[in-house]
């Protein structure tokens, strides 16, 4: 299934807006566009990629099916 980039939507969580700087956040996501994925899962269509800045971790996920692009700091 082909993703229209332009009808792609990006949901930062409160756990990343918290964590990353805005720079960082721009950076990953740009990366993540560029790249893509390091992992995807064939089942449910969902990519991912993690980022690591120091000790913190941002994880960027997509659901090509729902149209979103997530930015999340997985919290313990």
């Amino acid at each position: 299934m082909s993703v229209d980039r332009s009808a792609t939507s990006v949901v930062v969580e409160p756990s990343a807006r918290e964590t990353f700087t805005p720079r960082e956040l721009t950076e990953a996501y740009k990366d993540f566009e560029k790249h893509g994925s390091q992992s995807s899962d064939a089942e449910t269509d969902i990519k991912a990629a993690a980022y690591r800045y120091g000790e913190r971790v941002l994880v960027v996920y997509e659901d090509s099916e729902a149209g979103v692009v997530i930015l999340s700091h997985p919290t313990s």
